[in-house]
């Protein structure tokens, strides 16, 4: 369990009319966060939501298992009611918006025929997955219209939320808006041993958490001509659904979090701040489940929280709106911004209460170890530019080994950071060790400044099919703000 402590400033008396001048503006200023908190506080106890009254949409599961020969995954466009009776224009695999959560297994491959329908070229990143760059899904694996793209995932790593999304330059943005992203779930015998939620659709539930605009109920196509610098919309959408509600057993309740948005950064909280527990990180479990009241989440970034229901009969999850950037001032105003509902969860008393404890243990991590570091980097992201070069898909910016240890050092400003091919390790946030929450295996990041991660290749990535590293705003990847790096 965390303790949150709260440092006290103290204030001397100073002599002479500017310092206490100056007394008085800090005297002012904590007066004004104090005023923040009180009013933070109260936003918090009552958000103003409504009752939901859509039934979530959970995607379909296609269980690698017990699936007879490749999955058949079809991209294509389509019309999906985000509205009741209110059609819009979108895209999806299998369906008119989003994808089917495909489920892998450690040590077992999975056959999957990816066919674009669309009328652009396409491709698949497996956002995440430990695989070669060869089938990693990078900008270099184009899928022409009419075109399948046959691959086989050998699953390697560890359970983990990943999830899968186009990834062309300059195209990323638009077809992920248009409903282009679907999970993909890697168990292993040690997750499933543990007794942690795992009914998919039951007590175990994917939730894509994304922005959308509307006119009359219908979805404001992505725009066209000049891009964006960050779309950042009015209205939070769940899994194509917009205030949604699931039944649920009266006992825990594991909810795999996904920002699948372009742009827009959420803080995540229980109506009344309530606490839930965060298990998982992006890469894998957290040594122990971690109690906390909020959770910050940049797009791309993944956590899996589990909720208990097990004496409520009604809990709702909501997000606020963060701003662009959230450094010093803005932090303040953080409470203040606008709330929405994400999925409220009514327990029934009808289904079977399958998870009733929370393992207090669940995974080992071994830590990377500073000393050993062969290898340093340092990564500044800005004007959408990262160290100052834009992407060009005929360059290639770095070369990694094959087993090495090294320290990335990401200077991201309000910029979430994400490479591929494998996961790593947090060693300090804005110059302080990561909170336990955060002591876990991860692929993105969002410092709100700078940090130091640690981390290894396990997989060949050659100049045919580098690796990329880049600003998970879509915008800004499409932008420019990425590059791309070999590992032999």
């Amino acid at each position: 369990m965390t303790c949150f402590r709260h440092k006290k400033g103290v204030f001397k008396r100073q002599k002479g009319f500017a310092r206490r001048r100056v007394n008085f503006v800090m005297l002012l200023v904590s007066a004004l966060l104090i005023t923040a908190i009180v009013a933070s506080t109260a936003l918090r106890a009552s958000p103003p939501t409504s009752a939901a009254v859509t039934p979530l949409n959970v995607p379909t599961l296609i269980d690698s298992k017990t699936q007879n020969g490749p999955i058949v995954i079809d991209i294509k466009e389509g019309e999906h009611a985000f509205y009741p009776g209110v059609k819009s224009k979108t895209s999806g695999y299998n369906g008119g918006y989003l994808g089917p959560t495909i489920k892998m297994y450690k040590g077992e491959s999975t056959d999957i025929s990816f066919t674009n329908h669309l009328d652009e070229p396409t491709n698949i990143h497996g956002h995440g997955l430990h695989v070669v760059g060869k089938i990693d899904g990078g900008p270099q694996n184009k899928i022409l219209p009419g075109e399948t793209w046959n691959v086989t995932i050998p699953v390697s790593q560890q359970a983990s939320t990943n999830w899968y999304h186009p990834h062309l330059k300059g195209s990323t943005a638009k077809q992920v808006h248009s409903g282009l992203a679907g999970f993909y779930l890697i168990e292993d015998g040690h997750s499933l041993s543990l007794g942690l939620p795992n009914t998919y659709g039951v007590d175990d539930i994917p939730l894509v958490i994304q922005d959308r605009n509307f006119v009359d109920g219908k979805m404001t196509p992505y725009p066209a001509g000049n891009m964006p610098e960050d779309l950042r919309e009015d209205t939070l959408v769940v899994n194509g659904t917009i205030n949604p509600y699931t039944l649920v057993p009266k006992s825990f309740v594991r909810l795999r979090l996904l920002n699948g948005s372009n742009a827009r950064s959420y803080e995540f909280y229980l109506e009344g701040e309530q606490p839930f527990y965060k298990i998982a990180t992006e890469g894998g479990l957290l040594p122990s489940p971690v109690e906390i009241t909020t959770l910050k989440m940049a797009p791309g970034e993944r956590n899996d929280i589990v909720v208990d229901m097990s004496v409520i009969e009604n809990q709702k999850l909501l997000a606020r709106f963060l701003p662009k950037s959230y450094n010093g001032f803005n932090a303040a105003l953080i409470p203040f911004s606008e709330s929405q509902p994400v999925l409220e969860l009514r327990a029934d008393g009808s289904l079977e209460a399958l998870a009733s404890e929370l393992p207090t243990q669940l995974n080992t991590i071994t830590p990377y170890l500073e000393k050993d570091v062969e290898v340093e980097r340092v990564f500044e992201l800005g004007d959408m530019s990262i160290n100052g070069q834009q992407m060009n898909m005929k360059v290639i910016n770095h070369e990694s080994k094959l087993g090495q240890l090294e320290k990335w050092t990401i200077d991201s400003g309000r910029h979430p950071f994400h490479m591929h091919g494998t996961s790593f390790l947090i060693l300090s946030m804005n110059g302080n060790p990561p909170a336990p929450e955060d002591q876990g295996w991860k692929d993105t990041i969002y410092p709100n400044g700078s940090a130091e991660i640690l981390l290894k290749f396990e997989y060949e990535a050659p100049e045919q099919w580098p690796y990329m590293y880049h600003c998970h705003i879509l915008e800004h990847e499409d932008m420019g703000m990425m590059g791309q790096f070999t590992v032999k």
